[in-house]
């Protein structure tokens, strides 16, 4: 039974890591990135964003990934405006197969004061309590559940480049419902002061 069952599984990884291959140069674009908004756009690179674990633009260790333990990658940044009043950290993937980048995570509300958000702040369901209790909020990500989800590429479909965009703003975010990257780029329009970005890469 156990041998049946290893190679049913082994097809069905067959057959996914088929669909990655064939759907390879099928992706999304970094023009629909939240960081090429205009507004955006304009001040890029004012802070600068960096991860003990992988150096911007180099590959993203196994751990952090779903193929680890989703483990959230430490950041630690520079440059936030005094004038800021919060902070939005938006993780996107332009590699993935579909109309639009997919949202891995929306981190909003921020403290400006922060100056980094280690991997303990963040589990598999959202936020920690710690995180909660200044006021932080989370948006829904692709799959509709305000959670981050570690990088998950389809097998077979190339190298996937996962940014972290911080975006430092003049006020703080408010909402009737959890929101959607939509909803975040329309409120934040007018609202920028300053961003920087840390890419990651991952491919299995």
């Amino acid at each position: 039974m156990r041998a049946l069952v290893r190679e049913i599984a082994e097809v069905f990884m067959r057959i996914v890591e088929f669909l990655g291959q064939a759907l390879r140069s099928v992706r999304s674009d970094e023009s629909k990135l939240i960081e090429a908004m205009p507004a955006v756009a304009s001040h890029s690179n004012t802070i600068s964003i960096k991860s003990p674990v992988f150096e911007d633009g180099a590959p993203i260790p196994k751990t952090y990934t779903a193929d680890g333990a989703s483990v959230f990658p430490t950041l630690k940044w520079k440059g936030v405006p005094r004038e800021s009043n919060s902070l939005l950290l938006v993780v996107e993937d332009p590699d993935a197969p579909k109309p639009t980048p997919f949202v891995h995570g929306i981190f909003y509300n921020m403290p400006p004061q922060l100056e980094e958000l280690p991997e303990i702040a963040v589990d598999p369901d959202g936020i920690t309590e710690r995180l909660a209790k200044v006021g932080v909020h989370m948006g829904t990500n692709s799959v509709f559940e305000p959670a981050y989800m570690a990088p998950t590429p389809p097998p077979g479909h190339g190298p996937h480049h996962y940014h972290f965009q911080l975006i430092a703003l003049d006020k703080l975010l408010e909402f009737d419902k959890v929101p959607s990257l939509a909803d975040i780029k329309a409120a934040i329009d007018g609202h920028v002061l300053a961003a920087g970005e840390l890419v990651g890469t991952y491919e299995r």
